[in-house]
C-alpha cells in the first residue's frame, strides 16, 4: 500500500505534480488551487457577508453558497474531467476548496479549522483500514468537512454558550444533522458525503441521533468519521475542556468500543501509531496557518 504523507487527500494531486491550466475562478491566475479571496471575488454577490448575520440570513446565505458550489462543480467537470489522472486531480482540487465554501457559508474560524482536522483524520483512518477507492476517499473528505454545516441554522447564543446546555437547548442542537442534510440535498456530487452530514451523531449501540441507528445500519463513512471527530474534539481547546493528547484519545476510543464506536474500526484506529496521528494534526495545522497568510 502506498503511503501519503499529506494530512488529506486534497494534497495528493499537488504532491503528484498535477498542474491543470484551467481555473475554477474566472479571471484569475491561481489555477485549481486558488484561495478564499479568489472565491469571494468570483462569487461576490452571494458571499458579501453581513456583520453578525441573523439565523435566517445565515441559512439563506448557505443555500446561495451551495448553489455557487454546484455551478463551479458543473463547470469543473463539464467535459468529463479529462483522463483519470486529471479527473482525480480535479476532484481533489474541488475538495481543497471546500474550506473556502464553508468559510463563505459560516464565518466561524473554529468550524473551518475543525472541518479540516476531522477530514484529515478520517482519510488517515480509512486508508489504514485498507480503503483505496478514490471516490470513497473523496466523498469521505467532503462529508467530514461539511458535517456540521447544519449548525448555521442554530441560535448563536446556544452555540457560543460557555456553560452546559439545558435539556431544551440540547434538543435544539440535535436538529443540526437534518438541517445540514436538507441544505445539501439535491447536490448529486455530495450524495455519499451527505451520509456523514446526516448520520455523524449516530452511535454504534443505537443511542445516538437523529434516528437511533445501530451497528452496520450506520453508513461506513459515518462510523469512520465518528472516531476522527472524537480525536479532534479531545486534542482541541474547547470551552468545556482543555486540549488533551492522543494518549487521551486512545483511552477514550478504547473505552467507547462497542458503544459509541464500531469495534472493528476501533481496532484499526488503535493500530495506527500515535506519532502518525500527531503528524497528521501538525500537517493540517501548518496548512491552515499557511492559508491564513495568503
Amino acid at each position: 500500500m502506498r503511503e501519503y504523507a499529506p494530512a488529506s487527500i486534497s494534497a495528493i494531486a499537488e504532491n503528484e505534480g498535477v498542474c491543470l491550466s484551467s481555473s475554477p475562478f474566472p479571471g484569475t491566475k491561481a489555477g485549481l488551487f486558488g484561495r478564499a479571496t479568489l472565491f469571494q471575488e468570483s462569487w461576490g454577490r452571494n458571499t458579501a457577508l453581513p456583520a453578525r448575520p441573523s439565523r435566517p440570513s445565515r441559512v439563506l446565505r448557505a443555500r446561495d453558497v451551495f448553489q455557487d458550489m454546484r455551478r463551479w462543480h458543473d463547470r469543473l467537470f463539464e467535459n468529463g474531467g479529462g483522463c483519470f489522472r486529471e479527473f482525480a486531480a480535479r476532484q481533489a482540487a474541488f475538495n481543497s476548496q471546500l474550506t473556502d465554501f464553508i468559510a463563505a457559508a459560516d464565518d466561524s474560524e473554529d468550524q473551518v479549522g475543525h472541518s479540516r482536522f476531522v477530514a484529515a483524520y478520517s482519510v488517515l483512518l480509512a486508508r489504514a483500514m485498507g480503503i483505496e477507492d478514490a471516490d470513497f476517499l473523496i466523498d469521505l473528505e467532503r462529508g467530514a468537512m461539511l458535517h456540521d454545516i447544519g449548525k448555521i441554522g442554530l441560535p448563536q447564543p446556544i452555540l457560543r454558550k460557555q456553560g452546559p446546555l439545558t435539556a431544551i437547548e440540547k434538543e435544539i442542537v440535535k436538529g443540526h444533522p437534518l438541517l445540514g442534510y436538507k441544505l445539501i440535498a439535491g447536490l448529486d456530487f455530495l450524495g455519499r458525503a451527505s451520509n456523514i452530514v446526516l448520520f455523524h451523531h449516530e452511535l454504534y449501540d443505537g443511542s445516538g441521533y437523529p434516528y437511533g441507528l445501530s451497528g452496520e445500519d450506520i453508513p461506513l463513512e459515518a462510523r469512520i468519521f465518528s472516531l476522527a471527530d472524537t480525536a479532534d474534539a479531545i486534542t482541541s481547546d474547547r470551552s468545556y475542556h482543555e486540549r488533551g493528547s492522543f494518549v487521551d484519545v486512545f483511552r477514550e476510543v478504547e473505552r467507547g468500543s462497542g458503544g459509541q464506536f464500531d469495534p472493528a474500526i476501533v481496532e484499526v484506529f488503535l493500530s495506527i501509531p500515535r506519532s502518525r496521528w500527531e503528524m497528521t494534526g501538525e500537517s493540517t495545522l501548518k496548512s491552515l496557518r499557511l492559508a491564513a497568510t495568503h
